[in-house]
């Protein structure tokens, strides 16, 4: 094993995993080192439900409650205090100010032969006066006595063990088959960078575990069917890319549209797409990423939530 990716274990070492045997080495991160593929804007150690009704993942009923649970790791020896803290942001592949929401304390046992230590379910309400009927949930956790290397404050759900990610968006199709789904690029960083966004058809493989997660029939989708364009240019409709750059100021976001075009899916089918942002000329390395299920029409008088 490379020097660089030994743990000391003489220390607490925090790791939200994003699969199992993740200890947030440096073979680990970003996440799109990992191999086979891991779906990065779905960290499986989130878990989220509504309280009182249930809706395919990502989508979510205003003012009703949520039930949100973490599992956290420790893989240094020492036992941690740890700290978990959550968030929401609109949508979005770079987090330029995520919203604090709910907060929580827990030991967590070092190398638990019995894994991840879960968090109690944490309770969040998303108003409808104040958060949009689209949003992502980050998760960050830190520890007492503080880890020589606490990871970054930005929010790095695919770059740093100390974060990550339920990133999951649902919206259905209309009649013709197409849907436009806002989000936004950000730019976390401290200095001024060119930031590149691409939208993709997901794998075969994360498409079947989707298809397992939403219960419906998985359909792929083809490249040329999704565009991408600025919201604030909606002209840009009929350049059909699937890529884009941006030139993003320290803090800054800005929305684009996903569009999807002529996507024919019955009402029991969905596909799936992700959008991958990262900077200009390393686009190997995304820095960023969210993930869109998009379910074929159903009659709105039809489709009613299940509590």
């Amino acid at each position: 094993m490379d020097h660089d990716d030994d743990i000391d274990t003489s220390h607490q070492w925090l790791v939200i995993p994003y699969f199992n045997g993740d200890e947030g080495r440096a073979s680990q991160r970003p996440l799109t080192k990992v191999l086979p593929p891991v779906t990065s804007w779905l960290c499986p150690s989130i878990h989220v439900q509504g309280v009182n009704y249930s809706t395919p993942p990502g989508t979510y009923l205003p003012d009703e409650p949520l039930e949100i649970t973490v599992k956290v790791d420790n893989r240094g020896v020492p036992n941690a205090q740890v700290k978990l803290k959550l968030y929401w942001s609109d949508p979005a592949t770079g987090f330029a100010s995520p919203q604090l929401i709910l907060s929580a304390s827990k030991a967590v046992p070092g190398r638990a032969v019995t894994g991840p230590t879960s968090f109690p379910p944490l309770v969040w309400t998303p108003q409808q006066a104040s958060i949009p009927p689209h949003f992502c949930l980050l998760a960050h956790v830190s520890c007492t006595p503080p880890e020589p290397d606490p990871g970054p404050a930005a929010a790095s759900p695919m770059s740093d063990r100390h974060w990550a990610q339920y990133n999951l968006q649902s919206a259905m199709l209309n009649v013709a088959g197409n849907k436009d789904f806002v989000f936004w690029v950000g730019n976390p960083a401290r200095e001024a960078g060119a930031y590149a966004v691409t939208v993709l058809p997901v794998s075969e493989q994360a498409l079947q575990q989707m298809a397992r997660l939403v219960r419906a029939e998985p359909v792929p989708v083809r490249r040329q069917q999704l565009t991408l364009h600025r919201a604030t240019d909606p002209a840009m409709r009929r350049t059909r890319e699937g890529s884009m750059v941006l030139e993003l100021a320290p803090g800054e976001r800005q929305a684009l549209v996903l569009s999807a075009h002529d996507v024919q899916l019955a009402p029991q089918q969905f596909t799936a797409v992700e959008v991958l942002q990262s900077r200009a000329g390393h686009e190997h390395a995304p820095t960023g990423s969210i993930g869109v299920v998009l379910f074929g029409h159903v009659d709105e008088t039809c489709r009613m939530p299940r509590r």
